[in-house]
């Protein structure tokens, strides 16, 4: 009987193994990923850079510290329009390719998306319409909607290796949902209306179209003044994150504002038992060459963090400009903060498996 029991509790265990989910595995990943430190991450980080756009085998990051990042992040934004290429140029095509080449290296990858007013056709940062309104049941855009559901459904479906591995992705839809600057912002939509928005994405993605491999993350922007306000409920999220940028060239109110959001997500993180993250960030167009090591990680560094995505760097926006390239003022000090012990890049979490 002993024998029969153990050979039975042997199946079991086998049996739940091999029924985890791809999502499933990456989050316990992700768990045993932060006991190390915490994963540097960077937006379209292998598509472009300050000073180029679609060489392949390329990465600011990669030329500085020697790496790619741990956590590359990518956009869906007009994929919803059954474009070829995403609101930055990005080919859902290159896209794709770059995705399981990350994660065929042992890194992480991150999706937001953009979709534009399903109301009037403009971009995402057009609020007119009550567009979240107009896409939920019964309202004028619902079928318009569900269809821009597929199609995401769609490409997160096909993000699979050579072999038909699945690959998990961190998906964070409707985020900065705090701020009034896009269509399903504050000022757009209310609560309820916003966690109907997230709800129904969820029950689409991950219900009727079995996306199996997203993680689902939520993560308002910072200046909020309830965190939780939007939050959809426990049982629709899986990371908790906060977006925070130095805009002012202000070091001190930067580094009050991230600790101020870290302090509250690290606390709600504990008691809802999700991973923490820091969604976005960065100094843009990094003025200060020692913003890494005197301003960002004296606060990043006290707190058990998951990723940090540091945004992209756009060769056609001097604005949208986040990490140093190498030659660049900030370089040096980046490479410093690279060397902490704690921050994570893609050679440093390959062989942590889940």
């Amino acid at each position: 009987m002993k024998k029969i029991t153990m050979v039975l509790s042997g199946l079991f265990l086998a049996t739940s193994l091999w029924a985890q989910t791809p999502a499933e595995k990456l989050i316990k990943r992700l768990k045993k990923i932060q006991k190390r430190g915490v994963m540097i991450g960077h937006q379209d980080d292998p598509v472009y850079g300050t000073t180029w756009k679609w060489d392949k085998q390329r990465s600011d990051v990669k030329e500085l510290v020697g790496s790619y990042p741990a956590v590359m992040g990518f956009d869906l934004g007009e994929i919803e329009l059954e474009n070829g290429k995403n609101l930055d140029g990005v080919t859902f095509d290159r896209m794709r390719s770059e995705i399981v080449d990350q994660y065929l290296r042992g890194g992480v990858v991150t999706l937001s998306w953009h979709p534009h007013n399903p109301v009037n056709g403009k971009t995402a940062w057009n609020t007119e319409g009550n567009a979240v309104r107009q896409v939920l049941r019964g309202g004028s855009e619902h079928r318009k909607f569900e269809g821009w559901l597929r199609l995401v459904a769609n490409f997160i479906n096909s993000l699979q290796t050579p072999d038909g591995v699945k690959v998990p992705v961190i998906f964070r839809p409707w985020h900065e949902m705090s701020g009034g600057w896009f269509w399903w912002g504050n000022t757009h939509c209310t609560a309820e209306e916003y966690k109907s928005l997230f709800t129904f994405t969820y029950h689409k993605l991950s219900g009727e179209y079995k996306c199996d491999n997203i993680v689902w993350a939520y993560s308002p922007n910072a200046g909020y003044d309830d965190f939780m306000k939007y939050y959809p409920g426990d049982e629709y999220v899986d990371v908790l994150g906060v977006d925070v940028y130095e805009f002012d060239q202000d070091n001190a109110k930067y580094a009050a504002a991230l600790k101020t959001s870290l302090d509250e997500i690290a606390v709600i993180a504990a008691q809802h038992n999700k991973i923490a993250a820091l969604t976005e960030t960065g100094y843009q167009e990094v003025k200060d060459p020692n913003w890494f090591t005197q301003t960002f990680w004296p606060v990043l560094r006290d707190y058990k963090l998951s990723y940090v995505l540091f945004w992209r760097n756009a060769w056609d926006s001097v604005k949208e400009h986040y990490l140093p390239a190498k030659g660049e003022a900030a370089a040096p000090d980046f490479v410093k903060f690279a060397k902490e012990k704690k921050t994570l890049f893609v050679n440093d979490i390959a062989k942590i498996k889940k």
